[in-house]
């Protein structure tokens, strides 16, 4: 009887693809999974980690208003400052100055010689002077310090050392013998115009340089108050400390010096004081929901009466500013829950507080606000 004889590769060849159909089917099920699972955790942070952000630009009103401060306190600053000038002078004269200076008058005779008051002196150059006293010369001497004035008023009398004859003994034997001589230059001789100072400087001088004075302490006291106090010109007092000029009137000068020196007082009083007196104003002229927009606040103010005296002022004040209405933000936040950015924008700018509005949502992909309010920010936007 013949034998059987059995091949078993064909069972092994389909296990194997009974393995590979059994892995392609279990592949779908893991993507599918974890496409499941980043779905429920997308949807779990959604819900629980999502917020929104509302930022809102609220309506504003311009504020107006006229009132009165009276009795104001003030503190007082001073400062005293000094300064001097030079000035031209304008006045002008006609001026005759006669060149003056001393000679030596020799006498070679045998006898001593008398010459009167008066007597002329002709220099080597031709320029005539007389003295002004009777001398006596000695014999065959001289005499020193002879003093002797200029014949003529002018400059081209101002002449250097000369010498000198006498024309008075012209044709006599004691001509030769009597001569003089100059060692030091004559001086002083002038012939013109010459200016000098008048009353009318001295009044425009102390004008101009008290002016100038006030103003250079006003604005040096205006530095050294503090910044947080209110300089006003009207309630600045100057005092004259002294003046005087440094010639008088009448000498010839070409300029002259005037000094003076002034004290300043200011009354002053502190910004703050101010603006807290104009917020209590204005707070009662406005709504319980209405709010001043921080640094909106502008003051205009002049002086009405004042107490130098006794730092007393009396205020008239204008005061601007600007208001909005504080919006109900938990009203808010119920209209927009659950709504989609557009369409919570285009409720709430149907809103009359609120001029414009922007609706932010996070993560990037969630599409409505939170219906969790307390996942709702609120941001105003305040524009002075």
């Amino acid at each position: 009887m013949a034998k059987k004889i059995f091949d078993i590769l064909p069972p092994k060849k389909e296990k194997k693809i009974l393995i590979e159909k059994e892995k392609k089917a279990k592949l779908p099920l893991l993507k599918l999974g974890l496409i499941l699972l980043i779905f429920v955790i997308l949807s779990f942070s959604s819900f629980y980690f999502s917020k929104a952000k509302l930022e809102i630009w609220p309506e504003t009103r311009n504020l107006n208003f006229k009132t009165e401060i009276k009795n104001i306190s003030g503190q007082f600053f001073e400062e005293e400052k000094e300064s001097s000038m030079e000035f031209p002078s304008t006045g002008m004269s006609e001026k005759k100055e006669f060149a003056k200076g001393e000679i030596r008058v020799y006498n070679k005779s045998e006898k001593s010689k008398t010459l009167a008051q008066r007597t002329r002196f002709l220099s080597d150059k031709g320029k005539q002077f007389r003295s002004l006293k009777a001398i006596t010369i000695p014999a065959k001497g001289y005499l020193d310090g002879v003093e002797v004035k200029a014949e003529e008023a002018g400059e081209e009398y101002n002449i250097g050392p000369s010498k000198f004859s006498v024309p008075g003994l012209v044709g006599t034997s004691l001509y030769p013998l009597i001569y003089a001589e100059s060692f030091e230059p004559m001086k002083g001789g002038f012939l013109g115009k010459t200016p000098y100072v008048t009353e009318d400087d001295l009044k425009n001088a102390e004008r101009i340089l008290l002016e100038k004075l006030s103003e250079l302490s006003k604005e040096s006291l205006r530095k050294n108050v503090p910044e947080d106090y209110i300089f006003l010109d009207e309630l600045l007092k100057q005092e004259v400390l002294e003046k005087f000029p440094l010639t008088k009137a009448g000498q010839e000068l070409k300029s002259f010096i005037f000094k003076a020196k002034i004290k300043s007082t200011a009354l002053s009083f502190k910004k703050a004081d101010l603006e807290d007196f104009a917020k209590e104003f204005v707070y009662p002229q406005i709504g319980r929901d209405e709010k001043l927009i921080e640094g909106s606040l502008d003051l205009n103010y002049s002086v009405k009466e004042k107490d130098l005296e006794e730092g007393k002022v009396n205020l008239s004040l204008e005061i601007s500013a600007k208001s909005y209405s504080q919006p109900d933000f938990q009203l808010l936040k119920a209209q927009i829950k659950g709504k989609s950015a557009i369409e919570g924008e285009y409720l709430l700018a149907k809103e009359a507080e609120i001029s414009k509005v922007k609706i932010k949502i996070f993560p990037f992909w969630v599409k409505t606000v939170p219906k969790n309010t307390q996942r709702i920010e609120i941001e105003l936007k305040i524009e002075p």
